[in-house]
C-alpha cells in the first residue's frame, strides 16, 4: 500500500501476490498441501518419483544433492569443468573430489565431456566412491553417454547426481532432444526451469528417482540452505512452466530446434562466422549435442569473441549468452522468435562487413587448457590460513578461492589447486581483454599462507615433490591427494 519506483514499474498486483506462507499456501520446508500437490504434478511430468521446488536456483539443488549423497571424507567422482556451485558443495560437505579431465576442444578453447572410459577407470581406481556427478549438458551443449554412465555407476553401488542447469527443455521430450537424467535412470538431478523452460529467474527443481536416497533426507539438506521466506511468485512460475511443459512443450521445443537450424543455415553463409553443430561436437569426444545451443566460431575477423560480445550489445542490442576467445554462444529457448533470429543474422552481417579480412588469421595464442593440479581438497584449502598476493606472484601457490569467468562460472582454479605460470598468463590475458573475472578480492588473489598454516608441515614434503616433478593431474599420473580420505588429523 505504498508507492515507490518498483511498484510503478511492476504494478501493485505483483506485490499483493508476494505473500509469505499464509494459511492455505503450504510451507516449502515441509510441503503437505498445495505445494506438495504441485510438486507431485511436476514429478509426474518429468518422469521422477519426487520433485522439490527450488527458489535459490539450481545451485541450491546441487548443494543439497551432494550434502545428501556424501559425508565428509567420502569420495565423489566428477568432471573438473563443473559449475562453481559444485565446488561450494564440496567445501560444505567435506567430500573428496576425484576430478575427471574433460575432452578439450582446442579449436574453440572449451571443455566438453569426459569419456565413458574415464568414468570406468575412475570407478575402478576408487571403488569406495559414493557417487558420480554428471553434467547434462555442458553450457555449450556437449552431452555424454548418460545412460551408460548411470548403468556403470549403479553396477558398482554408486549413486548418480546430474547437473541439468542447461537441460530443462529436454523434459519437453521433443524429437531429437538428448536423454533426460530421469529417463536415463539417474538418482537425482537439479534442473534450471528458469533457463529454458519458462519459469522466473532463480526458480528450479530437484528431481529424485528410485530408492537409493530418501526424500526426507533430501528435504533436510534443502532446509539447511533454503530461506525460510520463499517467494510465492517463483513457486507459482514453476507450476505454470510445468503446465506448459506437459501440454504444449513438445511442439514448442521442436519449433525452437527448427529456428536454430534456420539460424545455422543463415550464419554459415556470412564470412567470418561458422556454426559448430552436432558433427563438430561428435568429432570432439561428445556422445550427443544439444541443438538449441548455437556455438558460433569466429575466423578472419579483427575482433575476438570477447570484443564481439561487448559490440553486440553496445551497437546492435544483441545479448550473447557468453564469449570465448574464438567463439560466442547463443541459446535458443521456447520464447525465441524468428524476428529475434533475423536481428542476430543481420547484426552478424554488419559485423562481417566491418571486421572481416580474408587474409587475417587469429594469432596462435592457445593456452594450456588442462586444469590445475588438485593438491588438497577444497574444504581443507578453504579453512587454511591465507594471504593475498598479486596475480604475477601466484605461480606455485595453493589457491584458497575459486577464480572464474562468468558466464560460464566454471572455475579456472579451485580451492586446493596449485597456480601455474600458464594459468597466471591466461588470467592476465583475460584481464587485458577486459573480461570480467570473478574472485574474492578486487585486485589480488587469496592463496594458502604456508608459513602460518599450522597443518602445512603435514603436506610439505609432498608439495615439494609436486613442485619439483611437475606432475599434472591424478587422472594422468596417479598422483593422489596426501592423506585425503584417511583417518588423519589433517582432513578435519
Amino acid at each position: 500500500n505504498i508507492s515507490n519506483p518498483a511498484v510503478s514499474l511492476l504494478g501493485r498486483h505483483v506485490y499483493r501476490l508476494d505473500v509469505n506462507a499464509p494459511i492455505g499456501l503450504d510451507n516449502l520446508a515441509h510441503p503437505s498441501g498445495v505445494l506438495k500437490e504441485a510438486e507431485d504434478y511436476c514429478a509426474d511430468a518429468m518422469g521422477a518419483d519426487h520433485a522439490f521446488f527450488l527458489i535459490n536456483g539450481t545451485s541450491s539443488g546441487i548443494i543439497a544433492m551432494i550434502l545428501t549423497a556424501c559425508k565428509a571424507g567420502e569420495t565423489i567422482i566428477l568432471p573438473r569443468n563443473v559449475h562453481k556451485s559444485i565446488i561450494n558443495a564440496l567445501i560444505l560437505s567435506g567430500a573428496v573430489p576425484v576430478y575427471l579431465m574433460p575432452e578439450i576442444d582446442e579449436d574453440l578453447e572449451i571443455a566438453n565431456q569426459p569419456s565413458l572410459e574415464q568414468y570406468q577407470k575412475a570407478i575402478q581406481a576408487h571403488p569406495s566412491a559414493k557417487a558420480i556427478f554428471v553434467i547434462n549438458p555442458t553450457y555449450f551443449g556437449a552431452v555424454g553417454n548418460l545412460r551408460a554412465i548411470v548403468e556403470l555407476a549403479h553396477a558398482h553401488g554408486m549413486g548418480v547426481l546430474v547437473d541439468e542447469a542447461h537441460g530443462a527443455h529436454y523434459y519437453f521430450h521433443a524429437s531429437g532432444s538428448p536423454l533426460t537424467a530421469m529417463d536415463a535412470g539417474a538418482d537425482m538431478s537439479s534442473v534450471s526451469m528458469h533457463k529454458t523452460a519458462g519459469s522466473l529467474t532463480g526458480s528450479s527443481v530437484l528431481l529424485m528417482k528410485g530408492d537409493r536416497y530418501s526424500p526426507f533426507e533430501i528435504q533436510r539438506s534443502l532446509n539447511i540452505i533454503n530461506t525460510t521466506s520463499p517467494s510465492g511468485l517463483l513457486i507459482a512460475s514453476l507450476d505454470g512452466a510445468r503446465q506448459f511443459m506437459a501440454t504444449k512443450g513438445k511442439q514448442a521445443q521442436e519449433e525452437t530446434y527448427k529456428l536454430a537450424e534456420y539460424a545455422e543455415s543463415q550464419i554459415n553463409g556470412i564470412p567470418g562466422f561458422r556454426v559448430c553443430g552436432k558433427s563438430h561436437f561428435l568429432a570432439h569426444g561428445c556422445f550427443d549435442f544439444d541443438r538449441s545451443k548455437l556455438v558460433i566460431a569466429l575466423d578472419s575477423l579483427d575482433i575476438n569473441g570477447f570484443q564481439l560480445y561487448q559490440l553486440g550489445m553496445a551497437k546492435y542490442k544483441i545479448q550473447f549468452e557468453l564469449a570465448e576467445t574464438y567463439a560466442v554462444l547463443c541459446i535458443f529457448a521456447i520464447g525465441t522468435k524468428k524476428e529475434h533470429v533475423d536481428r542476430l543474422v543481420a547484426s552478424l552481417r554488419e559485423v562481417s562487413k566491418e571486421h572481416y579480412h580474408p587474409e587475417m588469421k587469429f594469432a596462435d595464442h592457445h593456452f594450456d587448457n588442462r586444469f590445475p593440479y588438485a593438491f588438497i581438497r577444497p574444504r581443507i584449502a578453504f579453512h587454511a590460513a591465507g594471504m593475498l598476493v598479486r596475480l604475477e606472484d601466484c605461480a606455485d601457490k595453493i589457491s584458497k578461492e575459486q577464480v572464474m569467468l562468468y558466464p560460464p562460472g566454471i572455475p579456472l582454479i579451485c580451492p586446493g589447486e596449485v597456480w601455474t605460470k600458464e594459468l597466471v598468463e591466461r588470467v592476465a590475458s583475460y584481464r587485458k581483454e577486459g573480461v570480467k573475472i570473478l574472485s574474492t578480492y578486487p585486485d589480488e588473489f587469496e592463496v594458502v599462507d604456508q608459513a602460518k598454516w599450522r597443518k602445512f608441515p603435514l603436506y610439505q614434503r609432498r608439495f615439494q615433490e609436486y613442485i619439483t616433478n611437475r606432475r599434472t593431474t591424478p587422472s594422468s599420473d596417479g598422483y593422489s591427494m596426501p592423506f585425503e580420505g584417511g583417518p588423519h588429523k589433517a582432513t578435519v
